[in-house]
């Protein structure tokens, strides 16, 4: 994703921030160019938008934490329109990478039809770059023009330095993960990220506050952390996990460009290959705990939100399991149980670097994504589901098989090819 601003002097706009920056607009996305528009009234095909560009820099500049904060969550360029035509462009952030897309558009206000579609996925320091630069060309031509106190100028030098202070940084993306301005928060919020802090650090800390910026918000929603980590530690530990992870780390090691489910995927493949046997199916959640040294494990009453805690330290790693057994049926209970077990020992083997982590119910964001791909492959490996496929069964008598939802056998029959692209390059112990 790259800006063209082509600028156009003399413009006859009444506002001084919008003559200064007119311009001429190309965005380009896996290098299309989605201002391309065919325009109703003249029945032309155009190039580009002649738009002015302050308007766009500063929804950017406005929303940067929570671009960057958010999970989630997709931004849209159209927001920023202000009556004037933009591509219906989106990104969304999982933790790592960025998901741009673009989606056809047929607008009655110009009317005009834009239909470029398509995408691309960006590392975050590449993303950065290209939405940093914008908003420093449309600062600079503000300047330029003799606009010296713009709102877009004001914020962008307040962001600006904030990106210059790790702390404050990281205190501004825990503010955008809930959703709120870090330089207009309030007390209670404020509170809530400094306790979540206490806690977690990091991406766990991030993924935490995307999932409390959807339910409770205040700063006892933690309270429940101190409590489930003091009850015996035989009902939470797994001895056997850490063993795994020295056994398979290879494959456990983030790689270059590595999307969150490529890692789950093949993390999965070589643990189920490492420590149970060959086509082993997982009908109770007890079966996996004892492979894991766990005779005694027992799930705990935590926020329905959390699926799971996962805790690191005295020697081994615990996981805090959600018990649903209050929340659905018995057989729904079983099954949600075992996925969200399946989901935390992905979490504690794939990262290995934070003393907690949350489990939850975050789609687009990182480590929750990660933990899905495993689970998924752990329970229901993609060959055995192709097996049964082609042996006619259905979906839901495939998932009765692995005593997992419906949903799952779907993705992974959906996901077939990553599966088969992610385990390939598993390194088998």
């Amino acid at each position: 994703m790259r800006f063209q601003t082509d600028w156009i002097g003399g413009g006859s706009n009444a506002c001084p921030e919008e003559r200064a920056t007119l311009c001429d607009l190309r965005i380009f996305v896996a290098e299309h160019n989605v201002c391309e528009f065919f325009d109703l009234v003249s029945n032309e095909r155009f190039e580009s938008l002649t738009v002015p560009s302050v308007n766009v820099a500063e929804g950017l500049a406005t929303d940067w934490w929570r671009i960057f904060g958010g999970r989630d969550v997709t931004h849209k360029l159209l927001r920023y329109r202000t009556g004037f035509a933009l591509p219906d462009l989106r990104l969304q952030f999982d933790g790592s990478t960025f998901d741009v897309s673009v989606r056809r558009l047929h607008s009655s206000n110009p009317d005009l039809i834009m239909d470029a579609a398509g995408g691309e996925e960006m590392h975050r320091r590449d993303a950065e770059a290209a939405l940093s630069r914008f908003i420093e060309d449309v600062v600079e031509r503000l300047a330029d023009g003799g606009v010296r106190s713009s709102e877009v100028a004001l914020r962008w030098k307040r962001v600006s330095r904030s990106r210059t202070d790790p702390d404050e940084q990281a205190f501004c993306e825990a503010a955008g993960a809930l959703g709120v301005d870090p330089y207009a928060i309030d007390e209670q919020d404020n509170r809530l990220i400094e306790k979540a802090h206490e806690y977690l650090r990091g991406e766990p800390l991030i993924e935490f506050l995307a999932g409390a910026a959807l339910g409770e918000r205040s700063e006892s929603s933690l309270d429940w952390v101190t409590q489930v980590e003091s009850r015996p530690q035989k009902e939470a530990a797994l001895p056997g996990l850490d063993e795994a992870a020295d056994q398979i780390g290879p494959s456990l090691q983030r790689r270059a460009h590595d999307r969150p489910w490529r890692l789950g995927y093949r993390a999965a493949r070589v643990f189920r290959d490492a420590v149970f046997a060959p086509h082993e199916r997982f009908l109770s959640l007890d079966r996996i705990a004892k492979e894991m040294g766990s005779r005694t494990f027992r799930a705990v009453r935590i926020p329905d939100r959390i699926r799971a805690l996962v805790s690191r330290g005295e020697g081994s790693v615990r996981i805090h399991l959600h018990d649903h057994r209050c929340d659905a049926g018995e057989q729904a209970a079983s099954r949600r149980d075992k996925f969200a077990f399946a989901r935390a020992i992905g979490d504690a083997l794939c990262f290995r670097d934070e003393p907690r982590s949350i489990v939850n119910d975050l789609e687009a964001a990182e480590r929750q994504a990660t933990g899905r791909a495993f689970a998924a492959q752990l329970l229901a490996p993609l060959d055995q589901v192709l097996a049964m496929s082609e042996e006619h069964l259905a979906v839901d008598e495939i998932a009765d098989e692995f005593e997992v939802s419906s949903r799952v056998i779907e993705h992974q029959l959906e996901n077939q090819d990553r599966i088969q692209e992610a385990c390939a390059t598993a390194v088998l112990p």
